[in-house]
Formats: C-alpha cells, sequence, structure tokens
C-alpha cells in the first residue's frame, strides 16, 4: 500500500498517466502505477524473506526487465514490435537459464502423453511465456478485471503448490503475488479511496502473465508436477480464449494480430448494456468455474483427454457465441419481451 501511494503521487512526474481514447472506457486521466508497485512489492518481500534459489533470482530479474519495458510503454507508447521482441528475448533467457520448459504435454489425444523434445519443448516454452503475457495484458481492459481473474489462477496454483510440499519457492511467489494484487484491487475498484484510482498498465499485465506462465510451467513438468498440464488450460481459461478468439477474428478479418481494438469479451458485455460491475462480477464467476473444472478434474483422475475435449468443446461454443453474439441477445431480448407481455 505504501509503494502505491509513493508512485501515485509520482505518475505526473514519471508520464505514466492514462488519458482516455478511442478504446477506454473510463474518464480522467488515472495513474498507469499499479503493476510497478505490485512487482516492487512482491520483489522486495521475497528478497527479503523468502530463501532465494537461482531460479526465483532468475525469474525475478527477467520480469524486472519486462516491467521497465512495460513502464517506459506505459510512458512512451513503444512499438509492439519491440515488446514482441523484448518478450522473446527475456523468455529465452528465463527457460534455458532455469531449465524449466515443456516436455510433456501430458495425453492429450488418448495415444498417450505428447512428448516434446528440448529444443522444440524450449521453443513452445517461449511461445507460451508470450501468449500468456498478452493473454493478461488483453484482458486488463475494465475495473478489477486483470485483478481478478489473476487472483483466480493464483489462487487455483497456491492451493496446488501448498498441497504438494515440494515447491516452496513456487508457492512463496504464487502467494506473494496475490497478496501484492489486493491493494491495487482496491484502489483500481476505489474501495476504500474514492479519488484514488489507479490502472495496472502494461508494466502489471506483463508480469503478470509472465509470473503465471512460468508458475504453470513448474506446476506441470518434471517429476514433483503438482497438476496435469490439461489442467493449466482450465484455469487460464477465460484469458487464453479471449486471446485466441481475437486472433481467430482477426486473421479472418486479414487484420494485424497486433491490432488493438474493443472486441474483447469485457468490451461485447458493455456495449450489450451490461455495466462495468456486472461485466467483471460475471467473467470472475465465469473464471472461477472453470478453475474449479479443472481443478476437480485433476482430483478425480479425470482422463487428460477427456479434459482437452471438453475444454476445446468449451472454446468452439465460445467463438461461436461471440460470431453471433449480436444475434444471440437480439433473440433474447425478443424472447423477454415476449415473455412480459404475456404476463401482462
Amino acid at each position: 500500500m505504501f509503494s502505491l501511494s509513493a508512485f501515485r503521487s509520482l505518475a505526473p512526474n514519471l508520464g505514466l498517466l492514462d488519458t482516455p481514447n478511442e478504446r477506454t472506457v473510463h474518464t480522467g486521466q488515472v495513474p498507469l502505477v499499479g503493476g510497478l508497485s505490485a512487482y516492487l512489492g512482491c520483489a522486495v518481500s521475497l528478497v527479503l524473506f523468502a530463501p532465494l534459489g537461482p531460479s526465483l533470482f532468475l525469474f525475478l530479474l527477467c520480469s524486472g526487465v519486462l516491467v521497465c519495458v512495460g513502464v517506459l510503454d506505459d510512458a512512451r507508447d513503444l512499438p509492439a514490435k519491440f515488446r514482441l521482441g523484448v518478450q522473446v528475448c527475456v523468455g529465452a533467457v528465463l527457460v534455458l537459464g532455469s531449465g524449466q520448459y515443456l516436455v510433456n504435454l501430458g495425453d492429450l489425444l488418448g495415444m498417450g502423453p505428447v512428448v516434446l523434445g528440448s529444443t522444440l519443448g524450449v521453443l513452445v516454452s517461449i511461445a507460451a511465456v508470450i501468449g500468456a503475457t498478452n493473454a493478461f495484458n488483453m484482458v486488463d481492459g475494465i475495473d478489477g478485471l486483470l485483478g481478478s481473474l489473476s487472483l483466480v489462477t493464483l489462487l487455483a496454483l497456491a492451493y496446488l503448490f501448498s498441497a504438494s510440499g515440494a515447491h516452496t519457492q513456487e508457492l512463496l511467489l504464487t502467494i506473494g503475488i496475490a497478496v501484492a494484487l489486493i491493494p491495487y484491487l482496491l484502489a483500481n475498484l476505489q474501495v476504500l479511496d474514492r479519488g484514488g484510482k489507479v490502472f495496472f498498465g502494461d508494466a502489471g499485465s506483463m508480469f503478470i502473465g509472465f509470473a503465471v506462465v512460468w508458475l504453470l510451467i513448474c506446476a506441470t513438468q518434471g517429476e514433483q508436477a503438482v497438476m496435469r498440464p490439461v489442467t493449466a488450460l482450465w484455469i487460464i481459461a477465460v484469458p487464453l480464449m479471449d486471446m485466441v478468439a481475437i486472433m481467430i477474428r482477426r486473421a479472418r478479418k486479414g487484420q494485424s494480430m497486433m491490432l488493438p481494438d474493443k472486441e474483447h469479451l469485457h468490451h461485447i458485455f458493455l456495449r450489450a448494456g451490461f455495466t462495468q460491475r456486472q461485466t467483471l462480477l460475471v467473467i470472475t464467476f465465469v473464471a472461477v468455474l472453470m478453475a474449479a473444472f479443472g481443478l476437480i478434474g485433476e482430483a478425480l483422475g479425470v482422463a487428460e483427454w477427456v479434459m482437452f475435449a471438453v475444454f476445446l468443446a468449451v472454446f468452439a461454443a465460445y467463438d461461436w457465441s461471440l460470431q453471433h453474439v449480436w444475434r444471440l441477445l437480439r433473440l433474447f431480448r425478443y424472447e423477454v419481451a415476449l415473455g412480459a407481455r404475456r404476463l401482462r
């Protein structure tokens, strides 16, 4: 909370202010310091009070680079290709330096484990880092959404790590990030301070996405894995589905994959007439349901290919619904109006 207040007062001098434009849904200039504060709060706490192993130290170093680039982007609006290049480099350093990368994707097809070689595993892991980093960046569109979805994923990971006992550093990192998010959420949603609103900024969204994907890799790989890879899809389902659906829609239209727009799930809810708070509650509730479904499937030992098939079916339904959302809304409103007339 102290670092958040300090950075909020420094935001105008640092140029870290979000000014409303055609893609935003807020009014007035808002400090973009939530992510910077969360990273520093988490990093300082871990350095002072946790045993720092080589992997955790490397993670803090790499994520610190990403946060610095994010701060520059928030202040100066860096080119998307430059940000992508930094993500690739930082992801490669973390994956190669820590030795943590995707080797076994599990029995996704019902024909035995999908095993990646070292080279392919490293490349897929770097791609996963880039994907998750941008997925969490994309959902940062309305108050509280990024923080809430992040907490859903982090709490699921904390539960799994705590039940294992073999991932002390990963558990401490997970709890540290979750705790650091709380002051940001309180300020972002103006729960305690009505005049102290802040945004996470690109620095924060990239940090969260980067942290989540690294924790998921640690949780799903090796002899001490705490969950199967397919479960990871479920506990980040909403950001992942939103990003992939957006990429597919842009590809269909022949648009750039890096092009910003207002076609994300939260934008659609807002245009459909939901308030920001209603949109936040609905999307977060869906994220909780999906994460719970994944954890229950993990606990019951449901076959991986079954969980993967259900995930693909849910995504297909989600993508189809977004393509036909306005037709569905018109039908829904017609049925509601028809029901109202019958009640009269």
